[in-house]
């Protein structure tokens, strides 16, 4: 839920980044290469950092991003390939690992500009620290969600420009190192003093919403590893964060697309520009929220009365299908990337598995995120008090049951998260093998194989990767996933 102050501030630094690039005092500057300054602040590469992110995440090219596809919220209607897990075809893994070590690049860069500021002022100094601090958070978010896609990943060495083949990190290391780096830089964090300002299009630069996002991403990386060998790791960094986390929807990390181009959602552009009409809802999702009554079903979907699509197969004609509702293809509907709701299903299932979240029981928890997911789709409390008192927590099989089934519902639109909330808990049980998958492919895939061009330009590495790992294979469980 953005407010109109991140709307006009996002326009504004838009419109100052116009103003500068088209005055020129001489000819000599009309000579200048605007596309390629010669100097970059890291002012700009976080900025671009933080759109490229919010673009990737949000997209739904399948060049580029098929999760929600992988969590089966939508198949496709005549190219059917990504639905039955074919991701090599469009080599997609390849092109999301580019983006994301694209992402860190800027990242790391905009650190080394920010270090390299000489400071006379003790207010200068703790907003160099908060700066450095906000692009550290944002490093940990994207390696995180790298490491959940792959598994062992280049992490020491990813960054070196003059090495072309980095070895790849013990996914569990990096997980340790991603819990540390975050507790840092939370620490360091002082809301004494401002940090990017505008130039931040998430939070304007606000360092109080920084230390809730970074109190929030420790809990999401602690009920990650909630399950295996660094459960004991993943409880003790929850219970140390989960009570300075956001406090409501409007604490949540979203992005402010805007109304017009270039700077609108890609999925106005995938969906509404391209005149392409690649997707149909899935029965299995549509069927399961009717049965509950859903009050979220309006707002996720049109024409409901037209026929479902089993995931994976054959879609046929576009209009006598369920649609997605239009309101998530307009230019401004707004990117997610870290939100109240997701925050309330993890503390759910941080009280369900008997760990320190206060006073809260794990049912208290689940019914703020699922209240809170209805209120963000412009439902209303009453709304949400009756859904729940038809489905209420106790009459789910068990509690990962309730939390997978309810997170996975309300993650629509972010399929990575609703993916990764069914690969850990296994729930809902509507997710279905799709019609046609690749050999060997015998079940609903836990990871993305790793990029093609990695197999080839760091041979060696990937080969140890993919041994380490137990195999470069979509059904290989990454380490976290053992149930």
């Amino acid at each position: 839920m953005l407010t109109a102050m991140r709307n006009k501030l996002f326009l504004s630094i838009i419109f100052l980044l116009g103003i500068l690039s088209s005055c020129t005092d001489n000819f000599e500057e009309m000579n200048t290469d605007k596309k390629h300054p010669q100097v970059v602040t890291a002012a700009v590469l976080f900025t671009n950092a933080e759109i490229d992110l919010a673009n990737q995440i949000s997209s739904t090219n399948v060049n580029d991003n098929i999760w929600k596809l992988m969590a089966q919220y939508w198949t496709e209607r005549s190219y059917r390939d990504e639905a039955n897990y074919n991701i090599v075809n469009r080599r997609i893994s390849d092109r999301m690992f580019r983006t994301y070590y694209g992402i860190l690049k800027n990242l790391n860069d905009a650190k080394g500009y920010v270090a390299a500021e000489k400071t006379d002022f003790e207010s200068e100094k703790i907003n160099k620290a908060n700066r450095t601090a906000i692009i550290e958070l944002m490093e940990v978010f994207v390696y995180q969600e790298l490491v959940d896609i792959f598994g062992n990943i280049p992490y020491t060495e990813a960054l070196d420009a003059d090495n072309y083949t980095p070895k790849y990190d013990d996914a569990q290391e990096i997980y340790k190192d991603l819990i540390s780096k975050a507790k840092k830089a939370v620490a360091a964090l002082d809301n004494s003093e401002g940090s990017f300002g505008t130039a931040d299009l998430i939070y304007n630069g606000d360092v109080d919403s920084w230390i809730k996002f970074g109190n929030s991403l420790l809990v999401k990386l602690g009920i990650g590893i909630a399950d295996g060998p660094l459960s004991a790791l993943g409880k003790s960094t929850l219970e140390a964060a989960y009570s300075k986390t956001f406090e409501s929807l409007e604490d949540g990390a979203y992005f402010p697309y805007q109304s017009s181009l270039p700077y609108v959602n890609p999925l106005h552009t995938d969906l509404e520009l391209s005149g392409r009409h690649d997707f149909v809802m899935v029965a299995g999702m549509v069927n399961l929220m009717k049965s509950l009554s859903d009050p979220r079903l309006n707002d996720y979907f049109e024409n409901l009365n037209g026929i479902l699509t089993v995931y994976g197969a054959a879609g046929g004609s576009y209009g006598n299908k369920v649609h997605y509702n239009s309101a998530i293809s307009e230019p401004d509907f707004h990117g997610f990337l870290l939100t109240y709701d997701e925050v309330q299903f993890y503390l759910a299932e941080a009280a369900a598995r008997g760990w320190n979240v206060g006073t809260k029981t794990a049912e208290q928890y689940f019914k703020e995120g699922v209240t809170s997911s209805i209120i963000e789709w412009g439902g209303t409390e009453s709304e949400a008090s009756a859904y729940l008192a038809a489905k209420p927590y106790s009459s789910y099989t068990n509690w990962k049951d309730a939390i997978g089934t309810q997170a996975w519902l309300a993650m629509y639109t972010r399929g990575f998260i609703g993916y990764t909330f069914y690969r850990r808990l296994d729930y809902p049980t509507v997710l279905v093998m799709p019609p046609n998958p690749p050999t060997g492919v015998d079940r609903i895939p836990t990871r993305f194989t790793y990029p093609v061009n990695e197999q080839t330009l760091n041979a060696t590495n990937y080969a140890a990767a993919a041994a380490a790992i137990g195999g470069d294979n979509l059904t290989t469980r990454l380490f976290w996933d053992i149930n």
